[in-house]
């Protein structure tokens, strides 16, 4: 959930996370659920933050899982 571009939200789509956008309540019992670039709306979820340095961090890390394999 929260601002992110449409590249990291493909990428994360591709190693298998649903990506959400602010209207779309998700389900808190059920999940991990982590809020990119909106602080405010982390803490009135309970949910975890992530600034977009942090996802583009995030992306490089797991970069070798978005290779599509030879």
């Amino acid at each position: 959930m929260g601002n992110m571009t449409r590249r990291q939200a493909e990428a994360l789509k591709r190693l298998g996370f649903h990506v959400l956008n602010g209207s779309a309540k998700p389900d808190l019992d059920n999940s991990i659920v982590v809020v990119v670039d909106d602080r405010p709306l982390a803490e009135r979820l309970g949910a975890l933050y992530m600034s977009r340095e942090e996802l583009e961090e995030f992306l490089r890390f797991a970069e070798p899982e978005l290779r599509v394999p030879d």
